[in-house]
């Protein structure tokens, strides 16, 4: 007699099947250790690999150049200068001051179109007025 009633009795079979899963058996891999007196193998490294070559253009230069006008007050201008233009100090707005007031242009440096725009109109907005325009390079 059965605790199950009847109609489980006919399932037993198969239920005592799923009730005890077969055991699997483990798998130990032991890596191989350098011996004591002898250094360890590296693993080698693949090479990398590299891209297709891209060729790219170097974005176009314009050259800031200072207007020589007679009205300028020379402290204004090189202070400005100084201020507005990140790689001039003063002993280099001085030479391009002088520049521009004997030629009547001088460079005050060759930069990408949009920070160039920039400090052209940094000095546009001072007060007085600094003149100065673009040239593609």
């Amino acid at each position: 007699p059965s605790p199950l009633p009847r109609a489980f009795s006919r399932c037993l079979p198969v239920l005592s099947g799923l009730a005890s899963p077969a055991l699997k058996q483990k798998t130990v891999i032991k890596k191989a250790s350098a011996s004591p007196g002898q250094p360890a193998q590296k693993a080698k490294v693949a090479e990398p690999q590299t891209r297709g070559s891209h060729e790219t253009e170097d974005a176009p230069r314009y050259k800031v150049i200072l207007i020589g006008d007679e009205e300028y007050d020379e402290e204004h201008v090189i202070e400005r200068m100084v201020d507005v233009v990140d790689d001039v100090d003063k002993k280099a707005s001085i030479e391009i001051f002088h520049s521009a007031q004997q030629g009547g242009k001088g460079l005050v440096g060759v930069y990408p179109l949009e920070q160039s725009e920039h400090y052209v109109e940094q000095f546009l907005r001072s007060e007085p007025m600094i003149f100065t325009e673009l040239e593609k390079e």
